[in-house]
């Protein structure tokens, strides 16, 4: 059995696969309510060794948010909690608590290679993945590795390509960020602002995009945003020479009604050859991508 550790902004996610990828044991536990124990690190820890008390581990592997040393197997700076564990060697304190070998790696990254092996991208060479949470996530793997380099933002940074130099400042410090259009929390805020009416769903995000073919102002909306998201797409597909992109995070809960129109938009615009040759698809895996991914890397 393996352990993926995926800690996020808000949650830690906790997943026990087989060897196949099967998933045998799924938990979330919120960051806040770990952080009230005292050492957030010791905390992590015995919520792992509780999640994986009396089974027989081969390895596991750690998701972290924020910006990672993956040699040094620890966090180089992070907005949020995950600032306590700047300068730790969490993978050595994983490996030396669960008693078995632990892989590191930046949750995004970690997130691309569960959706790649075992998700929507099982069979692809290279698949592009992004996140629409937040904030955009994103990370590939190009002819079947991870990619990375000494630079430790090196693929992760999509969310922060600008789509419009004349937009609102990002706090990254660039102007008119993808993330500030197209992450589920930014575009909820902007929903929420033009109608206030959505507030009262259960589901903002899901309401609005079940109700823009009947509402004008919405839909036109809805055009906006799925603009604003090909912007982004045909950017790091161009980037990083790619013609398959995986969209997962909050707002792929309305992948139907998004990427039929984001399809026709960026295969009409992106340089791939042939022309019109782009996938996008919609992620697998939900929550467990990045646990998945984390308990398979580096093989």
């Amino acid at each position: 059995m393996r352990i993926g550790i995926d800690f996020g902004g808000t949650n830690v996610k906790f997943g026990l696969f087989d060897e196949e990828g099967n998933t045998r044991k799924f938990a979330v536990e919120r960051v806040a309510d770990l952080a009230a124990a005292g050492s957030m690190l010791e905390a992590l820890l015995d919520a792992a060794a509780r999640f994986t008390a009396g089974e027989k581990l081969s390895r596991g592997g750690l998701g972290m948010k924020g910006m990672v040393d993956v040699k040094a197997g620890g966090v180089i700076n992070d907005v949020g909690a995950g600032n306590e564990f700047a300068g730790i060697d969490l993978r050595s304190a994983f490996a030396a608590r669960l008693k078995v070998p632990f892989a590191f790696d930046n949750d995004a990254r970690a997130y691309a290679f569960g959706e790649w092996r075992f998700g929507a991208g099982r069979g692809c060479p290279s698949i592009i993945a992004m996140t629409l949470g937040t904030g955009v996530g994103c990370a590939a793997v190009i002819d079947g590795r991870l990619f990375r380099s000494s630079n430790p933002a090196s693929g992760l940074l999509g969310g922060h390509m600008s789509i419009d130099r004349n937009g609102p400042e990002c706090p990254c410090g660039l102007k008119g960020c993808l993330e500030l259009y197209c992450s589920a929390v930014n575009f909820e805020k902007q929903l929420l602002a033009a109608f206030p009416e959505l507030a009262a769903e259960a589901i903002p995000l899901k309401a609005f995009f079940a109700g823009a073919g009947a509402r004008p102002a919405w839909a036109a909306i809805k055009r906006e945003f799925i603009d604003n998201l090909a912007i982004g797409v045909i950017n790091v597909m161009h980037a990083y020479g790619v013609n398959t992109v995986i969209l997962g995070g909050g707002l792929m809960k309305s992948h139907e009604q998004i990427i039929p129109g984001l399809l026709e938009i960026v295969k009409r615009r992106a340089w791939m050859v042939p022309k019109g040759n782009v996938r996008i698809l919609p992620a697998l895996l939900e929550d467990r991508a990045a646990c998945l991914g984390a308990a398979f890397l580096d093989e």
